[in-house]
């Protein structure tokens, strides 16, 4: 019965002439597309509704952060006071009525903070900022942007997203219009999200409708998942207040609607906003009935089915033991062989050539392994080499050659850890510079051996006697300084004192004495690098060489 379809070839085209003939349903067609279309429609009107109802909520929140800056802007007897306390005041009754509002406050007209809500930024410069120099003029809203100033100075946020803000700001002008400065709000961009999330319901979360607000360069500002970017919108999108189905780039076809956000006349935010969802939910409930006429017309393709079965599995048998055979061989068993007795002929050819190629790569697997095992060798010795090598580069690269000590490299880097760790926990530490006095005459004199030598035994001495409570480095020079970790200043002080006292003791070289001079100082919470605590050690070991050398200066600023 089976002569003349004894190629995969017959068999497939047997089967698939069947399958096309019971399936040939016109009626089901037509009236898939009908209802499909009806449908559509009617999802697309809820999707704008949604995208509507947003927008408004949106355009009326921003209008009223936009009228509330304008307003703190205008009321003039805020600003006359020298010290600026109404202002001061009033900006933390306004941040403390709304929650989302991060920071509030106003800087004068050379971008100066003078005020702002909990002393965050009191006195910095906000001259390059674009709230301040959009709002000169005219009251500005700005696009939504990363925290940059406030963002080491605000708590991390508990779902680790970024913090990103959304600015409104207005210039503050005298009787005579002159401009005195600017007022500047920083809004939470979770409150675009509180916004968002009140107003789907669990049906439309259920419906995997999906929220988004892009930016008027085409950039996916919601939701905060997509900071990086990751997402993007199709290219044609519908216009404002319309539908219709589009691919994005996930490859799947939604049913997306758009809806423009309107700004303030003196900003242009651009904000759309996009409601989709997916085509085969929206279309769910003409799946269902399509599904089901398919359901019913099955039973008429009932004879074809089982006689494509009946055809396959004359075929399915032999494939099936050339499957077994190879996971067989995947799982480590080398003595599997793929060949067959099956009567079809594209079968039989197929286990002979796959009984050659098993044969061909177990001799390269042989080889493969060998050559392995030889690579491994070379790259386990070579790596050992290499990181021996890296681990004397690093000591080598921080290390001063003269006097084996620290050098300013080093210094730097551990200076910047605890200028950090001070910054997180409020631990003090203390800087100590120390410079030789009268070191030119030292080298004039005894020349540059002894100088070297008295370099060396400075920095033996002080390593000595600082030990374990902080760290010495050659700062250049006949300048070394100390980092003392957890020291206040006037527990450095002390320290400074003994290294002075012990210095002006050693002997250097037959009976030669030298003294030196010492500038202590600490870290102060106000300090925005680590450098300043250096500088104002400096400045007190130049008052120490001023006031006659061999001394020790605390620095009181």
């Amino acid at each position: 019965m089976l002569r003349g379809f004894d190629t995969f070839r017959k068999r497939i085209t047997l089967l698939s002439g069947g399958l096309l003939l019971t399936l040939s349903f016109l009626l089901i067609t037509s009236f898939y597309q009908l209802t499909a279309s009806r449908l559509s429609v009617a999802s697309g009107e809820t999707l704008v509704g949604i995208s509507q109802s947003i927008s408004n909520m949106l355009t009326a929140d921003i209008a009223e952060r936009h009228r509330e800056v304008v307003l703190l802007s205008q009321r003039s007897f805020l600003y006359e006071n020298r010290d600026l306390s109404d202002l001061q005041g009033a900006i933390d009754r306004i941040k403390s009525s709304y929650k989302d509002y991060v920071w509030i406050g106003f800087a004068d007209a050379e971008g100066l903070v003078l005020a702002s809500g909990n002393g965050l930024l009191k006195g910095a410069d906000v001259s390059q900022r674009p709230w301040f120099i959009n709002a000169r003029a005219v009251p500005f809203v700005g696009d939504v942007h990363h925290a940059l100033l406030l963002e080491r100075l605000l708590p991390k946020p508990k779902d680790g997203v970024p913090i990103r803000l959304v600015d409104f700001s207005a210039p503050v002008l005298g009787d005579n219009g002159e401009l005195k400065g600017v007022v500047g709000i920083h809004v939470d961009w979770t409150w675009v999200r509180e916004i968002i999330s009140s107003s789907l319901s669990e049906t439309s979360k259920r419906k995997s409708i999906d929220v988004f607000i892009i930016g008027k360069d085409g950039d996916i500002l919601y939701p905060d998942s997509n900071v990086k970017g990751e997402l993007q919108a199709p290219k044609t999108l519908p216009k404002s207040g319309e539908f219709k189905a589009l691919v994005w780039q996930d490859g799947e076809e939604y049913l997306t609607s758009l809806v423009s956000v309107d700004s303030p006349e003196s900003s242009s935010l651009g904000w759309k906003i996009v409601v989709r969802q997916p085509l085969s939910i929206a279309m769910s409930a003409v799946n269902d009935v399509h599904k089901l006429l398919l359901f019913l017309g099955g039973f008429s393709t009932l004879f074809c089915m089982l006689l494509a079965y009946w055809f396959a599995s004359t075929l399915s048998r032999s494939l099936e033991r050339l499957a077994h055979t190879a996971k067989s061989i995947q799982q480590g068993n080398r003595n599997a062989t793929f060949q067959d007795d099956s009567k079809l002929s594209e079968v039989a050819s197929l286990s002979c050539s796959l009984e050659k190629m098993m044969s061909s790569l177990l001799v390269r697997e042989q080889s493969l392994m060998q050559m392995n095992l030889t690579l491994e060798t070379k790259v386990r010795t070579r790596t050992a080499e290499l990181e021996a090598s890296n681990r004397s580069l690093e000591v080598i690269v921080r290390q001063d050659p003269l006097t084996q000590s620290y050098n300013r490299l080093a210094l730097d880097e551990v200076l910047l850890g605890e200028y950090n760790l001070a910054k997180q926990s409020q631990r003090p530490f203390a800087v100590i510079m120390a410079d030789v006095d009268y070191f030119k005459k030292v080298n004039d004199v005894y020349g540059h051996t002894v100088g070297d030598t008295v370099l060396k035994k400075m920095a033996v001495l002080f390593s000595r006697l600082v030990g374990s409570k902080g760290m010495v480095a050659r700062f250049g020079g006949e300048e070394f300084t100390v980092l003392l970790p957890n020291f206040r200043v006037e527990e450095a002080g002390i320290i400074a004192e003994t290294l002075r006292s012990a210095l002006e003791k050693e002997d250097m070289d037959d009976s030669l004495f030298v003294t030196a001079s010492f500038g202590v100082a600490t870290y102060k919470n106000d300090d925005s690098h680590y450098e300043q605590v250096l500088n104002r050690a400096d400045a007190a070991l130049y008052d120490a060489k001023e006031q006659g050398r061999n001394r020790v200066i605390v620095s009181a600023y």
